[in-house]
């Protein structure tokens, strides 16, 4: 929306809250994804339907989560000429020859080519994970199309530490996401200690408050279920050198639904633990160094 000159006031989920910003604020629409509405948001629709004036879009957001730019490309245009229709603005920049949907196919056409993940990999790691995660990351390609979301067992303030020096090693683009953040091939994402990554259905990073606390942060088993609700079985996990038995109970469920679960060698492991505990739990799809990992990663998609 922001990309086409829209003003967005408020983005999140319909509570009382949102409820009572919108009778502060008064915007021009309000635009609800059918995808996003629960159960107990139902009320708070209907409240929005009978008491509101403000015009309400509820939009259905499928052909986006299919990642096809072709759909996605219609379905923006429909929903661009749906507000323009209802404000009575025109949000294009004035001036061009083409028409405003001529432009908005270019900008989507154009944004498809940075192609949206489809292929994700969480890698976790704790006790001697960040120098096995460098020299994972240093064998693979830059035309390999995949995604990491990595779950390294950190103290908060060394995230953005661990962010720097992967980067160094990567040639993908190693970051901290904000919240929106679209994912796409060829990135590396570190989860923080304090929040929950989600990707939402349209491919892009949300964040949610941590309900219970873990030994350990962020919690490699809980990385691997927020990811798979997004991308279920399609995801893949490796896990790399630690002590402990996280992501050992994420692992042997994602095995159960056909997911890919890797492991480092122990072996080449500085603490063989968290590896070892997957290992006792189900027949891993490969067990590598972290070169061989890597190797192996490449096969898989080549």
């Amino acid at each position: 929306m922001e990309s086409n000159g829209i003003q967005v006031a408020i983005n999140e989920s319909l509570t009382e809250g949102f409820i009572s910003k919108l009778n502060r604020i008064e915007p021009e629409l309000v635009l609800f994804d059918i995808e996003s509405i629960e159960d107990e948001h139902l009320d708070y629709l209907e409240q929005l339907l009978e008491q509101s004036k403000i015009p309400v879009i509820i939009n259905d957001i499928s052909a986006l989560a299919m990642n096809e730019p072709k759909a996605s490309s219609k379905w923006n245009n429909k929903l661009l000429e749906k507000i323009t229709g209802i404000t009575g603005q025109t949000y294009w920049q004035e001036g061009a020859s083409r028409s405003p949907i001529e432009k908005n196919i270019t900008s989507v056409t154009d944004y498809s080519k940075a192609s949206l993940a489809k292929n994700i990999w969480v890698l976790g790691a704790s006790l001697g994970g960040p120098d096995a995660l460098k020299k994972f990351l240093t064998e693979i390609p830059p035309d390999l199309p995949v995604t990491f979301i990595v779950a390294q067992h950190l103290g908060e303030n060394f995230v953005s530490i661990l962010a720097e020096q992967l980067n160094r090693y990567s040639p993908f683009n190693v970051m901290l996401p904000k919240q929106g953040h679209i994912v796409r091939q060829r990135e590396v994402l570190l989860v923080p200690t304090d929040a929950r990554l989600m990707i939402n259905a349209l491919g892009a990073v949300e964040f949610k408050k941590i309900e219970k606390a873990t030994q350990y942060t962020p919690s490699i088993n809980t990385v691997i279920y927020d990811v798979a609700l997004r991308y279920k079985n399609k995801i893949g996990v490796i896990i790399f050198s630690g002590l402990c038995d996280d992501g050992a109970d994420a692992c042997e469920k994602l095995a159960a639904h056909g997911g890919q679960v890797w492991i480092q060698d122990p072996k080449s492991c500085v603490i063989s633990a968290m590896p070892e505990n997957v290992k006792k739990r189900i027949d891993v799809n490969f067990c590598g160094t972290p070169k061989q990992l890597a190797q192996q990663l490449v096969s898989y998609y080549r």
